[in-house]
């Protein structure tokens, strides 16, 4: 026996991740390959958030901002946040891990930093921080590996990610500014079935809609500094950011939320959706707005479906609802507060447009954002927000209430002046008052109908001008000076040519139909004016 005692065998782990998942798992994430760039923006977003928090103590006055470029087949993403150093490029070589604290940043989740292997053939990633003189830079040949991995698969041969993922990655460092900090993520040699994600106008559009840009200047939206301002004041962590897009052709485009004086908005008006259990916990904050109509010189909600300039209805609509926003990110699309919140007549909240800024952070965002995780907090935010809908709905109601009475009260309106205008001219005959009065008689009732129930007082007032016009009118058509000259029976005879007996006979019915409307006499006019015109027509 020997002297020496065998040391036992040391069992390493299995591997529990295989490098075919790499891929199913970025593209399961993102079935819309837009949804990469946003990945890459929250990031930014958060790296400027951070470093906002020191650079006044290290006196940084460089411009926090996001720079989006397209450059041929590639997309360039840069921002002037904390950025990253020696410690931590090796970690991006890690699936799933993220070192944000869940609720205080928009990512949380660890797989953004490699998004880009879903689109691009090969990922760089290069950053520094401030004070570091060395800026590091972290390959990724997506391509490569994506050859390898499916060549192995065909041979049977199933790799560890781990093992993979290092044989296609490198990480390289050069000397740099020590006071210079930002992160530059380049997606090279993008694939021809993620051509989306070149198209700038696209990317624009996109970002601006569902990123945390901030409101165009008052010139070019005149609610954004109020909207702002509120937002400011009740989101606490509401941090809007200067985003750049670069065209090809070289020109630079500041990315601002979608909404613009093109778009003809309502003033906008604010809610809290309150914690059902408690109501002095806000669980989020938002505003909303309807389409705008100039109506009586001002700007009034115009009561329909949000509509923006678009090929199709999908194009017209596409900002049409309230979107739930995290850390100035979009959670879900704009159908998922309708779907939540809106339990009855579901297409009014497409009256709307908006944004519900989550304040409370235990309600969290699903990996791919679509909805937020199922627990109680999500269930009261639906709950407290369904208060929200409802109110919205009777006000989209009452909206539609006035503009309906002002629409009746302007076409009422038009038909009473044209009434006035054809009196004055003597152009109306005592054979159409009775159908005239009768037209006069129900738009009057249906603009007492709208009257009824409408809530706005400046188109009340409207609708009295209307109906005084109306009595007006009708005590003109019984002025007999305003009316046309109509024929005798002796002209119409005469007209007519009949003959001695025939015009006796054609007086005697006449004089017996006059007789029997003694008491209408707009009855009598309109049946002798048919007799007349079949007269015409048949004699």
């Amino acid at each position: 026996m020997s002297d020496v005692e065998a040391q036992p065998q040391i069992e390493l782990p299995e591997e529990l991740v295989y490098a075919p998942a790499v891929f199913i798992l970025s593209e399961d994430l993102y079935p819309r390959k837009l949804e990469v760039v946003r990945e890459y923006i929250q990031n930014a977003s958060d790296a400027l958030d951070d470093f906002r928090a020191i650079a006044e103590a290290v006196e940084d006055r460089a411009e926090p901002v996001i720079k989006i470029s397209v450059q041929g087949r590639s997309l360039v993403i840069f921002d002037t946040g904390t950025g990253m150093d020696a410690q931590d490029m090796p970690k991006l070589k890690r699936i799933a891990y993220s070192e944000k604290k869940q609720g205080e940043e928009a990512g949380y989740k660890g797989i953004g930093r490699l998004a880009g292997i879903a689109v691009a053939n090969k990922l760089k990633i290069s950053s520094t921080s401030y004070g570091d003189p060395t800026l590091h830079s972290f390959e990724f040949l997506a391509g490569d590996m994506r050859e390898d991995v499916n060549s192995k698969k065909k041979s049977g041969v199933q790799e560890p990610a781990s093992v993979v993922i290092n044989r296609h990655t490198k990480i390289t460092t050069t000397d740099i500014d020590p006071e210079a900090h930002y992160t530059m993520v380049e997606l090279r040699d993008i694939r021809e079935s993620c051509d989306e994600i070149l198209d700038t106008d696209v990317i624009r559009e996109y970002v601006a809609d569902i990123g945390p840009a901030a409101f165009a200047p008052d010139a070019q939206f005149k609610y954004g500094s109020l909207i702002s301002d509120e937002l400011l004041q009740h989101v606490p962590d509401y941090s809007p950011k200067a985003i750049y897009l670069a065209t090809p052709g070289g020109e630079r485009i500041r990315i601002y939320k979608p909404y613009n004086d093109e778009m003809v908005l309502s003033a906008p008006k604010f809610f809290e959706i309150a914690d059902p259990d408690n109501r002095h916990n806000t669980l989020a904050f938002g505003w909303y707005a309807t389409k705008g109509r100039e109506m009586l010189g001002k700007m009034k909600p115009a009561g329909k479906i949000f509509a923006v300039d678009g090929e199709d209805a999908e194009k017209k609509h596409r900002f049409a609802g309230l979107v739930y926003k995290l850390f100035g990110f979009s959670v879900g699309d704009r159908t998922l507060p309708q779907r939540t919140l809106w339990t009855t007549t579901q297409n009014r909240a497409q009256w709307f447009t908006g944004e519900i800024h989550i304040v409370n952070k235990d309600i969290l965002p699903t990996t791919d954002r679509s909805n937020f995780v199922e627990n109680d907090w999500r269930g009261k935010l639906y709950e407290g927000g369904r208060e929200v809908a409802q109110r919205l709905n009777k006000l989209a109601q009452r909206i539609s209430d006035d503009r309906q009475a002002f629409d009746t009260s302007e076409r009422v309106r038009k038909k009473l002046e044209e009434c006035r205008s054809r009196l004055g001219n003597r152009q109306i005959d005592r054979t159409d008052l009775k159908t005239i009065r009768a037209d006069i008689a129900k738009n009057l009732e249906t603009l007492k109908q709208r009257q009824a129930r409408c809530k706005d007082s400046d188109v009340l007032n409207v609708i009295k001008d209307v109906k005084r016009l109306g009595a007006t009118v009708e005590q003109e058509l019984a002025d007999p000076k305003l009316l046309k000259k109509s024929k005798s029976v002796t002209d119409i005879a005469a007209e007519l040519k009949m003959t001695e007996k025939t015009k006796k006979l054609f007086e005697i019915v006449m004089e017996t139909l006059q007789d029997y409307y003694t008491s209408d006499k707009d009855e009598y006019h309109q049946v002798a004016g048919k007799i007349y015109g079949a007269l015409r027509k048949r004699y």
